[in-house]
C-alpha cells in the first residue's frame, strides 16, 4: 500500500491564495476525506497530489517518492471526477478497459481486470450498454470502475456522489465504504457534505481559507472540535454556540441564564484566569429535558418543534438566545412555554470568543 505526504504546499491564483502551508500525512490503507465549504482550497489540494495542479511552493510525496513535478501518468494514482467522464459512444466494457488500451496491457489481463472490476461493483451485467443506457448510480459505478482496473496505489475521488440524488447518494456511498475495507487501498476524498466525510473516512481534514484547521478522526472532530469553525461546520445537525461566562475555581463554573453548572471534568488546555466571557458549544442530543428534582438545570422557552421521524428537534429561547435539542418524539409531544433544560457537561466544548480557539 501507498502513503501520501503534503510538505508545506502554497498555490495562489494571481492575487488569492487558494493553498496555504499545507502540511498533510495520509498514512498507507488510509481513508482521508478533505472536507470543508466550497471555495476552501480542497479540490485545488486533491488536484496537487494528482499532477493536474503544479504547487508555488512545497512537495508532494506518493509512496515515499519525491513526485512534485512528475506528470500525472508516472504518479501511480487513479481519479474519480466529480463529472462521470464516460466515451458516450463506447460500451461499459470499453470505457473500463479504455486506459488500459491506451498503455498496452496484454489483452488477457484488460480482460481479467475488467471482469474483477466489474464483479467488485455489481456492473457485470451492464457491460454491453452505452452510457446513455444508465441511471446515475450506475453511471458513477462504471467511472469508480474505470479507476479501480488502474490498480492504482492511490485512488483520488473529487465530490463523486454531489450529481446523485438523495437515496443514490447513501447506496454509492455504501459502496465506496465496501470497496475501501476489501481492497485497503489509500483514498483521498473531497466533499462539502459531512455526512459523507464521517461515515466514509478514517480521518478528516477539515479546510477553511486554504487551511487545515483539524485533521483528526471523525469521532474527535465531532467531540473536541478545536475551533469554532470545526464546531460549527461538522455535523449533521447544527452545534448550539452560547454566549456564556466562565468563573474560574475548584470547579471552574459556567453561567448560562438561571443556571451554573460545574466544569470538574473539562479538559482545559490552560487553567482559566479570570472571568470572562466564552463560547459555550453544546450538540443537540446533549440537551434533554431536565427531570423533576434535577440538579444543574436552566428555564428556557419553547418556540417551535421540528419532528424528524426518530427524533424530533425543538428549539428554545434560553437568556435571549436560541438552542436545540434533539428529543424523544413522545417527550416533544405538545411541548410548549417554559420549561427547564439539562446539559451533558462531559460532552461541551468552550471557545475563546475572539480567537475562535478551544480552550
Amino acid at each position: 500500500m501507498t502513503g501520501v505526504r503534503v510538505i508545506g504546499v502554497s498555490k495562489s491564483h494571481g492575487l488569492l491564495r487558494v493553498l496555504q502551508d499545507i502540511d498533510l500525512a495520509v498514512e498507507p490503507g488510509e481513508f482521508t476525506v478533505l472536507l470543508g465549504p466550497s471555495g476552501c482550497g480542497k479540490t485545488t489540494l486533491l488536484n496537487t497530489i494528482a499532477g493536474l495542479d503544479i504547487p508555488d511552493s512545497g512537495s508532494v510525496f506518493i509512496g515515499g517518492r519525491d513526485v512534485t513535478n512528475v506528470d500525472p501518468s508516472g504518479r501511480g494514482i487513479a481519479m474519480v471526477f466529480q463529472s462521470y467522464a464516460l466515451y458516450p459512444t463506447m460500451s461499459v466494457r470499453r470505457n473500463l478497459s479504455f486506459g488500459l488500451r491506451v498503455r498496452s496491457v496484454q489483452r488477457d489481463e484488460v480482460e481479467r481486470r475488467v471482469a474483477w472490476a466489474s464483479q467488485m461493483l455489481q456492473i457485470g451485467e451492464l457491460l454491453d450498454r452505452k452510457p446513455n443506457q444508465l441511471s446515475g448510480g450506475q453511471r458513477q459505478r462504471v467511472a469508480i470502475g474505470r479507476a479501480l482496473v488502474q490498480k492504482a496505489g492511490v485512488f483520488l475521488f473529487d465530490e463523486p456522489l454531489s450529481n446523485l440524488d438523495a437515496k443514490l447518494r447513501m447506496e454509492t456511498r455504501v459502496e465506496i465504504k465496501r470497496l475501501h475495507q476489501e481492497l485497503g487501498a489509500t483514498m483521498l476524498y473531497v466533499t462539502h457534505d459531512q455526512i459523507e466525510a464521517m461515515t466514509l473516512a478514517t480521518r478528516i481534514a477539515v479546510m477553511h481559507k486554504g487551511r487545515v484547521i483539524q485533521y483528526a478522526p471523525p469521532d474527535e472532530l465531532y467531540e473536541r472540535p478545536r475551533t469554532m469553525f470545526v464546531a460549527g461546520f461538522v455535523g449533521s445537525l447544527a452545534t448550539n454556540m452560547m454566549t456564556t461566562r466562565l468563573s474560574p475555581g475548584d470547579p471552574p463554573m459556567i453561567t448560562l441564564g438561571t443556571g451554573r453548572f460545574p466544569l470538574d471534568r473539562y479538559d482545559f488546555t490552560s487553567a482559566p484566569a479570570g472571568d470572562r466571557d466564552v463560547v459555550l458549544s453544546v450538540r443537540p442530543e446533549n440537551v434533554s429535558l431536565a427531570t423533576s428534582g434535577q440538579a444543574g438545570t436552566v428555564e428556557a422557552d419553547t418556540l417551535f418543534t421540528e419532528p424528524m421521524g426518530a427524533d424530533t428537534l425543538a428549539w428554545f429561547t434560553l437568556a435571549g438566545q436560541r438552542i436545540s435539542a434533539r428529543l424523544d418524539p413522545h417527550a416533544a409531544r405538545g411541548l410548549t412555554g417554559r420549561v427547564r433544560l439539562a446539559f451533558d457537561l462531559d460532552k461541551v466544548s468552550l471557545f475563546d470568543p475572539a480567537s475562535g480557539d478551544r480552550l
